[in-house]
């Protein structure tokens, strides 16, 4: 959460990965023609996406305080947006549903409303539209691949439809596809079998590396989109979280301009420009900041701890409430939190 003296790190991940996906579609046009437009069609959303800077690892909010009201303020402030974020974490999964998992330092979580005018996946829209008519938000994933040493756009990912609802959910509540997601993340310990739950549909956009990965996966369809659903998950919070804190009415965006000399460059080149950025910004410090003493009460901690940003719902409105050091100073030591993201939610 940037403030008005921050100096903000451009990242410039959407135009890097642009020109990463125009050189796979060059390879995918002649062998597999319908993945090849899909990824056109990506690079047409990352184009016309209204693009946000993110800390890293969207640590945003303590994944405790996840709860229903976030899920309720999870509305696009724009109908296509993309969410940027780097992603180096102290610690990090290496084996997820028995596949090794290569490290993705670069996250865009591109995110569009269902229904777009001038729709990208027409296909797509129809069908969860069908399943879900109160309409709702598409997620994809695009990673920067260490491994590969490109951007990578996965077979698919979530649509998150609005009115959500958190729930506990046993195992035998779920779809195959999801049971088998929900095991994965239990097995890397990544969430519990009581975890809350709320309802987030797997799509394609690849057919051809749809049917090779089902071919892989001894023609089970039902294990794709599990892996969909691993691939997605990251950026399906990325969305929540990002959402819950925009629509809070103390936080408004600032714009990071390109500069206009280095996109002249980078055109005589050849090359994709650089995009306008928003960062999210504090507009109204009246819902809580700074250093203060606990307050007291039977659930104020007597020790100093830094406490991560939240969301504080009143009666009017929604608050953020920036990270703040509680009770500095304290005699009675030091609580330290290693923070990490860690779902408590299930796609279905």
């Amino acid at each position: 959460m940037a403030k008005n003296d921050d100096q903000v790190q451009v990242l410039n991940y959407c135009a890097h990965a642009i020109e990463s996906l125009l050189e796979q579609e060059r390879v995918y046009r002649h062998q597999m023609p319908e993945t090849a437009n899909a990824v056109l069609q990506v690079v047409s959303l990352l184009q016309r996406s209204v693009k946000f800077i993110l800390p890293n690892g969207c640590n945003l909010i303590e994944p405790d305080d996840i709860k229903q009201s976030h899920l309720d303020l999870t509305r696009l402030p724009y109908p296509c947006v993309a969410f940027e974020a780097p992603w180096i974490l102290e610690h990090n999964v290496e084996v997820l549903g028995g596949i090794p998992q290569a490290q993705a330092t670069k996250r865009i979580a591109l995110c569009w409303e269902a229904g777009l005018i001038d729709d990208p996946f027409p296909k797509v829209s129809a069908g969860v539209l069908g399943q879900f008519p109160q309409g709702g938000i598409f997620v994809l994933p695009v990673f920067w691949g260490a491994t590969y040493r490109q951007w990578v756009v996965p077979i698919g990912g979530t649509f998150v439809p609005y009115g959500s609802t958190f729930s506990n959910l046993t195992m035998d509540d779920l779809m195959p596809a999801s049971r088998q997601a929900h095991q994965a993340f239990i097995d890397a310990g990544l969430t519990t079998y009581n975890a809350k739950q709320c309802k987030a549909e797997p799509f394609s956009l690849m057919p051809e590396l749809f049917e090779n990965s089902r071919s892989y996966h001894d023609g089970d369809p039902d294990r794709v989109f599990s892996q969909i659903i691993q691939d997605s998950h990251d950026e399906t919070w990325m969305l929540v979280q990002a959402c819950s804190v925009l629509n809070c009415a103390n936080v408004g965006t600032a714009d990071v301009i390109a500069s206009p000399l280095l996109n002249k460059k980078r055109l005589k080149n050849g090359k994709q420009p650089f995009f306008t950025y928003k960062v999210l910004q504090l507009t109204d410090e009246r819902g809580g900041s700074g250093s203060k003493r606990g307050a007291g009460g039977s659930h104020a901690s007597p020790r100093m701890h830094l406490r991560r940003g939240h969301v504080r719902r009143l009666e009017s409105k929604s608050v953020w409430v920036r990270p703040t050091l509680v009770n500095p100073g304290s005699r009675d030591g030091v609580v330290v939190k290693d923070y990490a993201i860690i779902t408590e939610t299930e796609k279905q």
